[in-house]
């Protein structure tokens, strides 16, 4: 799917590369296109992430904001299920911000010889998630919600501090990979808390196993093979307390 609009430039800065594929905000979000035969949550989630994916999900039932709603913002416009969908908004635009980051420490030689592969790979990366948050954000524009523009998160800056003083490139690696744990885990939280099988729990669903693939990617870079339990929990997941819009 092509599509002309993208994330907006969440840090006013290095705009995405040309050609760079998006998902068109105006077409129906992940399963938009069927709502009189939706699948139960259950083989939603199952068919998007695997059998132990929809397990950890499904046993855990963990609300996102842990169940209070005391996480809104007085003057915040989202509230409910969509408060959940503007943070994993949020999230994928704090990654898309963090990997332009990588991307730019490593194109200006700070840290040796840039790593092909790995360059590569912070670029396709960016690119996923650029998708993802133009996702979650058809999904507030349908609901006459704001879309999340920027990154509204309360450790945002933390994460680009540690990446810049990064100094060698296990350090840089090891920042978004732990990004990429969180996101997964917040997304599974999010598929098992958000309530029915609509388009929201389909993105949830269907995205936390890229972001999974993506920390395991990153784990390899570090020279070792995560165990697939640290990213399959739900104890590192974001909570909407972490939302500041």
């Amino acid at each position: 799917m092509t599509g002309t609009e993208h994330v907006p430039d969440v840090d006013g800065e290095h705009p995405p590369d040309p050609g760079q594929e998006a998902l068109d905000p105006e077409e129906a979000p992940p399963g938009a296109e069927n709502t009189k035969s939706r699948p139960s949550r259950r083989s939603l989630i199952l068919g998007a992430g695997g059998v132990v994916l929809g397990a950890a999900v499904i046993g855990v039932g963990l609300a996102v904001d842990g169940g209070s709603g005391s996480g809104r913002h007085a003057s915040s416009p989202y509230s409910g299920d969509l408060r959940t969908v503007a943070l994993a908004a949020a999230l994928e635009n704090q990654a898309v911000s963090a990997y332009r980051a990588v991307d730019a420490v490593l194109r200006a030689g700070r840290l040796g010889p840039e790593v092909p592969a790995l360059a590569a790979f912070v670029r396709t990366a960016a690119a996923h998630h650029t998708q993802h948050a133009a996702t979650w954000n058809a999904i507030l524009r349908e609901a006459r919600k704001p879309v999340v523009t920027g990154v509204p998160l309360s450790g945002h800056a933390r994460l680009l501090d540690r990446i810049e003083a990064a100094s060698d490139v296990d350090e840089v690696v090891s920042a978004v990979q732990g990004l990429e744990y969180q996101a997964a885990q917040t997304h599974m939280a999010a598929a098992g808390s958000l309530a029915g099988v609509g388009p929201a729990v389909t993105a949830a669903a269907t995205i936390a196993p890229v972001e999974a693939m993506h920390a395991a990617t990153l784990g390899y870079v570090l020279g070792g093979r995560p165990w697939t339990a640290n990213f399959l929990g739900t104890n590192e997941a974001l909570r909407t307390t972490e939302l500041t819009a």
